[in-house]
Formats: C-alpha cells, sequence, structure tokens
C-alpha cells in the first residue's frame, strides 16, 4: 500500500474509532490494555478538530493523574494505542513512546466541560488529576482489509 493513500486512510481510521486502545508496560514487564477517549473521534469530540489533527502521528489521550497506567508510563514510556473499525475489520496501531503533557494551554484546549464526572471538583482544566498524555509513533503498522502494512515515521 502506497504512503500517499496510507496517510489519508490512517486518518480515517483514528478519526471513526469510538475508543483508542492503549497500552502500557506494567512494573513487572507485562503489558496492560484498556480503552480510552478517542478525542481524534470528529463525531464525539467536533471541537477538538482544529485543535488536533493527525497526522502527524503523535496522539493526545487524557487520564487520571493517579491512575495505575501514570505509573506504568514514568517507569517505562514505551507505549501502543490501536484504532480500530471493528464493522470493516480495519485497523491502525502507533508504536512508541509515551509522555506527559504538562502544557497549561494545551491541557486547556483539550478540556470538555463534560469531563467533571471524571475530574470533581470546580477546577476544570487546572485539577491535579487531569492530565494528558501523548504517544509519539516510531512505526505504524495495520490492516486496511485486504493487506497488512507497516511504516516508519519520522518520530
Amino acid at each position: 500500500m502506497d504512503r500517499s493513500v496510507l496517510n489519508p486512510f490512517c486518518r480515517e481510521i483514528v478519526e471513526r474509532s469510538k475508543f483508542a486502545y492503549l497500552t502500557t508496560i506494567n512494573e513487572q514487564g507485562e503489558p496492560e490494555t484498556r480503552a480510552m477517549l478517542n478525542l481524534y473521534n470528529r463525531e464525539q469530540y467536533p471541537s477538538l478538530q482544529n485543535g488536533l489533527p493527525f497526522p502527524p502521528y503523535e496522539v493526545c489521550m487524557t487520564t487520571n493523574t493517579s491512575s495505575e497506567k501514570m505509573e506504568h508510563i514514568m517507569h517505562n514510556s514505551k507505549s501502543c494505542v490501536y484504532f480500530i473499525i471493528e464493522s470493516d475489520w480495519q485497523g491502525v496501531m502507533l508504536n512508541g513512546k509515551i509522555e506527559i503533557v504538562t502544557d497549561p494551554e494545551k491541557k486547556k484546549m483539550i478540556w470538555q466541560d463534560d469531563w467533571i464526572r471524571y475530574y470533581p471538583g470546580d477546577k476544570g482544566y487546572r485539577n491535579s488529576d487531569y492530565s494528558i498524555l501523548k504517544l509519539v509513533a516510531r512505526y505504524i503498522k495495520g490492516w486496511n482489509g485486504r493487506e497488512k502494512f507497516k511504516f516508519a515515521t519520522d518520530g
């Protein structure tokens, strides 16, 4: 599959996938996967369309600072995130390193008011339990419904 076709294909999968499945490595060296909010899903988060473009091959996710995955990331930043369109048997995995974003402007830009249920209190994006993760992909691989693909990024 040609790279000029892959870029729009990957973008479509990321933007249509209901969830992002994040895998981190725990302290025992074992993988743990969980469903995350897909901030790139344009139906669920239309207000983030301009603020979170894809590509470049980096994806942001939100999480609780107090979550176990934060400990995993601080111990081992290797990670991957998977996006899937189940009905079409198409998926894209981004593999790379994940970092914790501390920029208050980025946290404010991504914040959604209905997330107060995940981050109780009246501080909104200033809540100390609200964190943003950013995975920068080293490579991407997946299945387009006909063939598998893999390519390196500049990350």
